[in-house]
């Protein structure tokens, strides 16, 4: 009697071993469960947080246009930086910035004028000039400059076989160790200009803020008015380094606070008064408003962060079309 005693013992010890580990590893699905829904519920609440930020970049834009009476400057709203707003939860939080302020690499896509092959049928195009202007002026050698302008040219020009001076079309892609093609399409975004043979990571990161791509444009156009003063370089760049960096320097400090109401009124300062070589092409290229603007929002929900980056297009009767959108990574 005493070892049957001993033998139920044991077996009730291991029922109720067997039912502790069922009801621990259930309490555990259980609670894997519960966190995976709050957290794909999080991460949904963000995304609509983020999409929000960009309802509110447009309307933001949308009443500066009304009081701007056609200029774009950095004293208007959209240009406050890093605004957070607080909601349930969580915060809605966006930069916007002007794309006519950075130089837009699908313009090097442009052939020669008509007007530049009566003047040089061998000369580079204007973009391609302006871009070899910025280099240098950001003490980048002639050579790099000139590689770096070429290629990116052959990147996104419609000519997939005759390669600029510095340039490489697919043929020099196809020979890599993991080969790929040039595009011969216009870039959808500035980071595909990793992807262009010759441009090394160092490159890309000392270029990342001055340069971009404007979907489905291939114009550069520099908004003078939005034109970081920190800068000069672009500026420079844009007459073909007929300004030194410290004149352009001083032009951007003697911008007016709400920036020049008229093109005219920029021509009209003293060291661009002294540029009377420069041709009417040149000079459209430089402006005092906008038409495209990036918006890098996000939001934040309890641990869940969600992040966009749109590019919006500014069309007739002042309203706003999204032209990308681009999600970036969650966390």
């Amino acid at each position: 009697m005493k070892k049957q005693r001993g033998v139920a013992l044991l077996t009730v010890l291991l029922v109720l071993t067997v039912m502790v580990t069922i009801a621990a590893g259930m309490t555990n699905r259980s609670y894997l469960s519960a966190r995976r829904s709050i957290n794909l519920n999080n991460h949904e609440q963000a995304y609509w947080y983020a999409m929000a930020s960009e309802a509110l970049a447009k309307r933001a834009l949308k009443q500066d246009f009304e009081d701007a009476d056609g200029t774009v400057h950095l004293q208007q709203y959209w240009a406050l930086a890093d605004v957070v707003y607080p909601v349930e939860n969580g915060t809605i939080a966006g930069t916007i910035d002007d794309m006519r302020s950075c130089f837009n690499l699908n313009a090097l896509s442009l052939p020669l004028s008509d007007a530049e092959k009566q003047q040089d049928p061998y000369q580079s195009p204007l973009a391609v000039r302006q871009l070899v202007a910025m280099l240098e002026a950001y003490d980048v050698d002639s050579y790099t400059a000139e590689m770096i302008a070429d290629r990116v040219r052959d990147f996104v020009d419609a000519d997939s076989d005759n390669a600029g001076s510095y340039g490489a079309e697919s043929a020099e892609y196809e020979a890599r160790e993991f080969p790929y093609q040039a595009p011969n399409q216009l870039m959808f975004h500035h980071s595909e200009l990793r992807a262009v043979l010759g441009v090394s990571a160092q490159h890309y990161q000392f270029l990342e803020d001055r340069i971009c791509a404007i979907p489905g444009d291939d114009r550069q156009l520099l908004n003078v008015n939005t034109l970081a003063i920190e800068q000069p370089q672009l500026l420079v760049g844009m007459v073909e380094g007929k300004l030194s960096n410290s004149e352009a320097q001083e032009v951007l400090n003697n911008r007016p606070e709400d920036g020049w109401e008229t093109i005219e009124d920029f021509w009209a300062e003293a060291n661009m008064q002294r540029l009377s070589d420069i041709d009417d092409a040149l000079k459209s290229t430089i402006v005092v408003d906008s038409d495209y603007f990036r918006l890098r929002g996000g939001a934040q929900v309890d641990t869940a962060v969600f992040r966009l980056e749109t590019v919006l297009q500014r069309g007739g009767g002042d309203t706003l079309t999204v032209v990308s959108r681009q999600f970036g990574g969650q966390q």
